[in-house]
């Protein structure tokens, strides 16, 4: 499973990098266009690929061995986020991993600040200016919700996860693999 596949882009790397392994792909994202986008991408083998347009905070999820969440929970409310971690973990096989990638809140204000700090310095560089970093942070206040690392790592271990490993840090971005 991709958790808000958006245009099935990753799914199309994944299948790129093991073409002749018998993988079954299901994106779900909750924009209808992102998944019409999904659909119509040409796959390598587009037999094995099936996109939803669902809010995966109501999905019954089958079983699977892999579930991968890019940059998705911190859009979900932090009210419902657990019942779905607990959720992904239920329906892995043993010994199958949920791959996670999130933004984080530093794990007080001071760290906060700096991280801040140093991610808009960061896209200065990248050439955005300040009236376009600072209207995208407007336009994800109230929407991104994001934990500390402390409290993903806490939520993965509620929902039964005791392999918690970090795969990728940059700033106050985190990517974990949590097997069951």
């Amino acid at each position: 499973y991709d958790l808000g596949c958006s245009t099935g882009s990753l799914l199309a790397n994944i299948e790129s990098r093991h073409p002749k392994k018998e993988i079954k792909y299901t994106g779900l994202d909750i924009i209808p266009e992102m998944i019409d986008v999904a659909k119509k991408r040409n796959f390598i083998k587009p037999e094995r690929f099936h996109f939803e347009c669902q809010d995966i905070t109501n999905i019954d999820f089958k079983k699977a061995s892999i579930i991968i969440s890019y940059y998705t929970l911190q859009f979900i409310l932090p009210s419902v986020r657990q019942d779905l971690v607990n959720k992904i973990y239920n329906s892995l096989a043993w010994g199958g991993a949920f791959f996670i990638f999130e933004k984080t809140r530093g794990s007080d204000g001071r760290f906060q600040d700096m991280n801040t700090h140093v991610y808009n310095e960061y896209k200065l560089k990248q050439g955005y200016n300040a009236e376009e970093i600072f209207s995208k942070t407007r336009s994800l206040a109230g929407v991104l919700e994001p934990f500390s690392d402390n409290g993903n790592y806490e939520m993965f271990k509620r929902a039964g996860f005791k392999d918690i490993e970090y795969i990728y840090t940059n700033i106050s971005f985190k990517g974990w693999m949590c097997i069951k």
